[in-house]
């Protein structure tokens, strides 16, 4: 960074905001030379445009220690902190969800300890704490901070809210009982020992929600800064096997909406059948499964595992295999123009490395298109 550039960062900036005119005020203020005022002025309508959003404390503190693995100069991305405050505004609304799913008279455990009856996804977010505060605790020991942040802000945004909070909404709203107050338990567990977790990196709304959520015991710390750390002896619920049957579950959903996506079938259902290579596979996917008929488009979900979508009277078969045609020539002649880049005399001497990595990325992604392309023109044509 430099202050004749304009592009010094005051962490104040960040934690309250401020607009482009407050920046070029500050260069006013500043004890730089009048000459170098209007070249740090650029600087800032480049790096700021909009200036500076408003990020909070707590997504500044969780972005440097997620950036210390730069060493002791850090490129900081503006845009990457605001993401950590978006995270913050992710964390508050799902434990507000959460609290509304615990309802009112909601007693949590004396202990974290499993009631016996967890269903296969209570299993598995059990599971995928277990295993952030595994990497948690280990990256605090080895001072790797990146790693801690990487492995909360995993758990919390991709396993806690995108799957286990939706895979709970029709448990609550459902009739069974015994597995409604399995999941309550697990998600108090979950929301419990996940803001102790984050609690070091974002102390002020974890502090908020915490003070939210009932307490296991009358003698437990008022609060969430006085709250044992936890630890991997606190929660030893790997369960590999419901981690394998889970993201087995996930890869097909995965799958299943990508080819939905593939045919523009995103407002309708299309039926579904898995084919299956082993029992325990079978037994997953037995609610959808079946004899796949003819004209399914076709994709794997593992090794032991290929999806059929049925396309026949859903799709036109004539107008796609246009499209198709069309978007696989642009497609080719994409390719084409990579591979003669990428051929082309003292490419690999003048051309910046990580171009060069950027172009062989897109050309796999090319090819990977093309090939897909490919399978679906022959699936149409065998509908005609």
């Amino acid at each position: 960074m430099s202050k004749s550039l304009g592009n010094v960062i005051d962490p104040l900036d960040v934690i309250h905001g401020v607009s482009l005119q407050g920046l070029h005020d500050q260069l006013l203020n500043s004890n730089l030379d009048p000459s170098e005022v209007e070249k740090a002025k650029e600087g800032q309508k480049a790096d700021f445009p909009m200036g500076i959003p408003e990020c909070g404390t707590d997504a500044l503190r969780f972005g440097l220690c997620a950036y210390t693995s730069q060493g002791r100069d850090i490129n900081l991305d503006v845009n990457r902190i605001l993401g950590y405050r978006h995270f913050c505004n992710k964390l508050w609304n799902a434990t507000k969800f959460a609290l509304r799913g615990l309802g009112k008279g909601f007693v949590p455990s004396p202990t974290s300890k499993p009631g016996g009856h967890e269903s296969l996804v209570d299993r598995w977010i059990r599971s995928r704490l277990a295993e952030a505060v595994r990497l948690s605790n280990e990256g605090f020991q080895a001072y790797d901070f990146p790693a801690v942040t990487t492995a909360q802000y995993s758990f919390w945004l991709y396993e806690l809210c995108d799957v286990y909070l939706e895979c709970l909404k029709p448990v609550l709203n459902g009739v069974d009982q015994v597995a409604a107050e399995c999941a309550r338990q697990t998600l108090y567990t979950c929301l419990d020992v996940g803001l102790r977790l984050l609690s070091p990196f974002m102390p002020f709304v974890t502090e908020e929600l915490y003070q939210r959520l009932p307490r296991r015991a009358p003698q437990a710390p008022a609060s969430l800064c006085v709250t044992p750390y936890p630890e991997p002896a606190e929660c030893s619920w790997k369960d590999p096997e419901a981690e394998a049957a889970l993201e087995l579950a996930l890869s097909i959903t995965r799958v299943v909406r990508s080819l939905r996506a593939d045919y523009n079938l995103t407002r309708i259902r299309p039926d579904c059948f898995l084919e299956v290579a082993d029992e325990a596979t079978g037994t997953l996917a037995s609610a959808v499964s079946g004899y796949a008929p003819q004209g399914c488009a076709v994709a794997l979900a593992s090794d032991r595992c290929s999806i059929h979508l049925q396309l026949q009277g859903l799709v036109d078969p004539a107008r796609e295999l246009g499209k198709l045609q069309a978007k696989r020539s642009e497609a080719q002649r994409q390719a084409q123009r990579l591979r003669e880049r990428r051929s082309a005399s003292g490419y690999s001497v003048k051309v910046p490395l990580e171009v060069q990595e950027a172009d062989e990325a897109k050309l796999q992604q090319t090819e990977a298109e093309l090939r897909k392309m490919d399978e679906a023109i022959t699936l149409f044509q065998k509908m005609l």
